[in-house]
């Protein structure tokens, strides 16, 4: 059994596509076939059942997948903490909110007093992220919600609340002025797309005000937060959004943003990290600088 089997089997798993995983590790469709058929004949099992409709990882193929990520988590942690360039590498992933609003200025602060750490970001879906992160491709994550995870840690570093956006338009001014009202629940909508963190805690609204989505005009759903928010501004509809993501819109005057007043809507934000020995100094690190920001209430 060989580290170059063992990449190319989670690469496969990752990807769910020999193909994907070739091209993601610069290899031959061959090259991986070959390298999972030997892992199969050493172990005397089947790891992957693929069809052409159906991509399935045994429970045998699941247990080494657990076992390779960790060997290769390790290995990268040795290179990186070993390596003689000085040079720290740090994957972190980021849905949207965090990523936008939060993890620049972190990024910032730290690197001066890090500047050995070069970083490697990846931005998606909180769902995505956490997903990465639980099979050891990221080294940390910064997410809007929280699953059950047999490997993974979660810890709120900062909050935020869900407001009503709208455009601001002469129609929505004269209509609802400054305050909340359920007839703009009436108005075209725009929603988030199930993956989000932001479309989990909207839910979570709808239910308080005693809706669902099938008393909505749902006009649009996106999985990308700035161009649901741009295409509020082009008047598309309203949206449910986390305030961070457009308050600055709304003090330069291209939205109207409402409070739901009869309901207190917070949402957290989370760290999200493999606890155990194969998280890599530099992770740990950060970590620790991010705890020290929410302590002093900067985030």
């Amino acid at each position: 059994m060989e580290f170059r089997q063992l990449e190319a089997f989670v690469a496969t798993v990752d990807h769910r596509s020999f193909s994907a995983a070739a091209e993601a590790l610069y290899l031959s469709q061959p090259t991986i076939s070959s390298h999972i058929q030997a892992l199969e004949s050493e172990l005397q099992t089947k790891l992957i059942r693929r069809t052409t409709k159906k991509f399935e990882i045994t429970p045998e193929g699941q247990h080494l997948y657990e076992y390779a990520v960790a060997l290769i988590r390790l290995q990268q942690k040795a290179i990186s903490e070993l390596s003689n360039t000085g040079i720290r590498e740090l994957h972190i992933g980021a849905s949207s909110v965090p990523g936008q609003c939060i993890l620049p200025n972190v990024l910032a602060g730290y690197r001066e007093s890090a500047p050995e750490v070069n970083f490697k970001i990846t931005n998606a879906d909180s769902l995505d992220i956490i997903q990465k992160v639980e099979a050891g491709t990221l080294d940390l994550g910064l997410v809007g919600m929280r699953t059950e995870s047999r490997h993974c840690v979660f810890e709120v570093f900062a909050t935020d609340e869900l407001v009503i956006a709208a455009p601001n338009t002469p129609y929505y001014r004269e209509k609802y002025g400054t305050q909340f009202s359920m007839q703009l629940m009436k108005e075209p909508i725009i929603m988030r797309t199930e993956q989000s963190g932001t479309k989990q805690e909207a839910d979570r609204l709808l239910q308080q005000l005693g809706l669902s989505e099938q008393d909505l005009n749902i006009v649009a759903s996106m999985n990308d937060a700035e161009a649901l928010r741009n295409c509020i501004i082009h008047g598309l509809g309203i949206s449910i959004m986390s305030r961070r993501m457009v308050e600055e819109q709304g003090r330069q005057g291209n939205l109207l943003i409402y409070k739901v007043d009869q309901f207190v809507t917070p949402r957290n934000f989370y760290l999200v990290y493999q606890d155990g020995p194969y998280l890599p100094k530099a992770a740990e690190a950060f970590i620790r600088y991010i705890r020290q920001l929410s302590a002093n209430m900067v985030l």
